[in-house]
């Protein structure tokens, strides 16, 4: 029998429809609804009591977020007996602010790189900076100076490292760092988004977070902004969702709903790009007009060695230097037609970025000419076009 519970035709428009779910659906569905109806308000104080857990607000969870989140997490423990825990942020700026202010306060250190992302380094220098949080830059090439370094700290060490690094491609001894921070009760985060799981898993290495753009190679078509965070410590997790909750830096529902989609062709993704990248380098190294190749696949790489013990390809990213002068990099850039010029990097087309007078703009010269990041350097986020075409482009544009 039909149950009419309303009076007036415009109670029954404002009412929501009941969900009749017969079978369970073959795709995550996206579940776009701000809050969680209870069944009483005993069941919504039992909710709220247990958090995370059932759902009560899209700011605290959401399934289809959460689902995607634990496959991001599932993905860096591949392989292992380790369990983790995913979270979905707003942008992958979002994932380092959210862990940095999780763990970190006034009076506390980070020690990172000199040669990372221009956006992490502002991140670093104007937002934690006048926190007082102090920046301290290591060499991680040179460990001794790290140990050093963590041995003169009066607070629990936090290090952050990007490997292979934005734009340089350095790679950085995840395992070697690991090791020496966790004798002194230290945390290691690593931006893991140039490598992605497929090829690179660094809570397997020892470190303590893995940060991700999602934005990149994750989802992988350029249609979704977002970040992720990794971790195996599930209290470290839970201190850091406490910190989402409170600040709202969490992912929307369509944007993780469009990771997945993404996630779905990552390994063929990931296989035909560094297939693509290695071949490009191997090309641009041999090209009389290019002066500097930055790719660990190469045998001559200095970082060679060490991407072949941590890393299982090389990636789809490289970096090298045009001409001699910033002007050349300018005319380069400009005269190639099919690679695009666009700010970003790990979709499906080749991208192409100059980080003088683009993500390092902002960073001080003597601060990027020191790590390397020159004025005539390009950075290629090699795509799953055919490769030819790519070297044809870069030919005619040369030319």
């Amino acid at each position: 029998m039909n149950s009419k519970p309303f009076k007036h035709l415009e109670s029954l428009c404002a009412a929501e429809a009941k969900i009749r779910i017969t079978t369970q659906p073959h795709k995550i569905p996206l579940f776009a609804s701000s809050a969680f109806k209870f069944e009483s308000i005993e069941d919504g104080i039992e909710i709220f009591k247990n958090q995370p857990g059932s759902h009560v607000y899209t700011r605290y969870g959401n399934p289809t977020i959460e689902a995607v989140a634990q496959k991001i997490a599932n993905l860096e423990v591949f392989g292992s007996d380790l369990a983790a825990f995913g979270l979905l942020t707003s942008s992958g700026m979002a994932a380092i602010h959210l862990t940095i202010q999780t763990i970190l306060k006034p009076g506390d250190s980070i020690l990172t790189q000199g040669n990372l992302y221009g956006g992490t380094t502002e991140l670093f220098n104007k937002v934690f900076g006048p926190q007082n949080i102090n920046i301290e830059i290591i060499d991680f090439g040179a460990l001794d100076n790290l140990e050093q370094s963590i041995s003169n700290l009066k607070v629990q060490p936090v290090i952050f490292i990007e490997t292979p690094t934005n734009p340089t491609l350095q790679c950085i001894d995840i395992l070697k760092v690991c090791q020496i921070v966790h004798k002194y009760k230290g945390l290691v985060i690593v931006d893991n988004t140039f490598a992605t799981p497929v090829i690179q898993q660094p809570i397997l290495l020892g470190a303590d977070v893995v940060i991700h753009s999602t934005t990149k190679f994750l989802h992988g078509h350029g249609v979704s902004t977002g970040g992720a965070i990794v971790t195996s410590n599930e209290n470290l997790f839970k201190a850091i969702w406490e910190t989402q909750k409170l600040v709202g830096s969490n992912s929307n529902t369509f944007d993780a709903w469009l990771v997945n989609i993404g996630l779905k062709t990552l390994v063929l993704r990931m296989e035909k790009q560094s297939e693509n990248a290695l071949q490009l380098a191997q090309y641009l190294s041999k090209h009389p007009k290019i002066n500097k190749v930055h790719y660990p696949g190469l045998p001559n790489d200095t970082n060679h060695q060490l991407a072949k013990q941590q890393m299982k390809k090389f990636g789809a990213m490289l970096s090298f230097e045009v001409g001699s002068e910033y002007q050349d990099a300018i005319n380069f850039s400009n005269r190639l037609n099919h690679c695009a010029l666009a700010p970003s990097l790990g979709e499906t087309d080749t991208m192409v970025l100059h980080p003088a007078s683009m993500s390092h703009l902002k960073i001080p010269i003597e601060t990027r000419l020191k790590y390397g990041i020159t004025d005539n350097l390009i950075r290629f986020s090699v795509g799953i076009e055919n490769i030819e075409d790519i070297i044809d482009d870069i030919e005619q544009a040369l030319a």
